[in-house]
Order: C-alpha cells, then sequence, then structure tokens
C-alpha cells in the first residue's frame, strides 16, 4: 500500500485554507474572551471600596455604672464597605489586616481619682490602656493611637472606669480606626 499523494488533486491548499480559518477563529474567540473578562474585572475592582476604610465614632450617650460606664457611639463610614460594620458599643471587624485605632476622650471637671480608657476585644481582652489625669485644670484629656492587626470577627469597644457623668460627649470624645 502506498500513501496517497496530496499535492496531485489539490488536497493541501484546501487543508492549509481550512487550517487558517480554524487559526483566524481561534484567535478572535481568545480576543472576545479576553475583553470579556477584562470588563469582568473592571467592574468587580469599581464596586470595591476606593480610598482607605475610616471608622469614627463620636461619645453620643455614657451611662455610668459602679465600675465602668457603656459608651453608645455615633459612627460615620468612609469607604468601609464590606470591612468594619458597628453594633453601637462596638465595631465588627469583616476583614483580617493591620488596623490604626486611637481614642480620646475628655472630662469636664476636677475629680477625685484618674480616669482610665480601657480598648478592648470580646471577650473581654485588654488591647490598650491609658490614664488621664484627675487634676490640673477645668478639662482633662486621655488619648491613645497605635496599630492592631485584627482578625475577621473580632468585636472592639472602649470602656471608662468614671462612675459620673463628667465625660464631654460628642466630637470632644471619640475612637475609630483606619484600616492599614
Amino acid at each position: 500500500m502506498e500513501a496517497p499523494h496530496l499535492t496531485g488533486n489539490g488536497n493541501t491548499s484546501q487543508r492549509r485554507k481550512c487550517c487558517k480559518v480554524a487559526l483566524y477563529t481561534s484567535i478572535f474567540v481568545l480576543i472576545v474572551i479576553s475583553f470579556l473578562v477584562s470588563t469582568v474585572f473592571y467592574l468587580l475592582q469599581d464596586k470595591e471600596p476606593q480610598g482607605t476604610c475610616w471608622a469614627h465614632g463620636s461619645l453620643k450617650t455614657y451611662i455610668p455604672t459602679e465600675n465602668r460606664g457603656t459608651m453608645i457611639w455615633e459612627w460615620s463610614f468612609k469607604h468601609c464597605q464590606g470591612l468594619v460594620k458597628d453594633r453601637s458599643e462596638y465595631l465588627i471587624i469583616m476583614e483580617n489586616g493591620n488596623y490604626f485605632i486611637y481614642a480620646q476622650i475628655n472630662r469636664e471637671t476636677e475629680m477625685n481619682e484618674s480616669f482610665t480608657l480601657l480598648l478592648h476585644k470580646k471577650p473581654g481582652i485588654i488591647l490598650n490602656e491609658a490614664v488621664g489625669p484627675n487634676k490640673g485644670g477645668k478639662n482633662g484629656t486621655v488619648n491613645f493611637g497605635r496599630p492592631f492587626y485584627l482578625q475577621k470577627g473580632d468585636e472592639l469597644y472602649c470602656e471608662l472606669n468614671v462612675n459620673s457623668g463628667k465625660i464631654l460627649l460628642g466630637e470632644k470624645s471619640y475612637w475609630g480606626l483606619y484600616k492599614i
């Protein structure tokens, strides 16, 4: 048996035309797929937060108790969709990462004892503690700021050991975080 002679009857040029059509069709399909994939990535990227996540709470209500006071915050968020959410007294971390946490509390009169601001992570883990002055002028301030690595599901809240209503509300007393 002999192999058929392909050049004699013109089959080679038909096969070349067929291969060219298949090649051009494949290239066209790849271009369309890459366009669709890049469009999808662009649209998804457009939905993610732009800028740095910033959550800031101003003290709305301070309810003193015997040892610690309950602090209710009025929260504002910038670019935090899906990263942080609030429950008036505390923040819930929705994504692992590094966060810079800051806080400041102001008292409006002198007190008999110093006051302590505590940053907690549930269940009762103290992340930071700062002591403010009890005397030295009409007003006194305690503040802190430092980075923390936080995990999804961490719940953060502040406490104060002042059992009187001598804490300034609004923008004078606040806490919050930035995602870094």
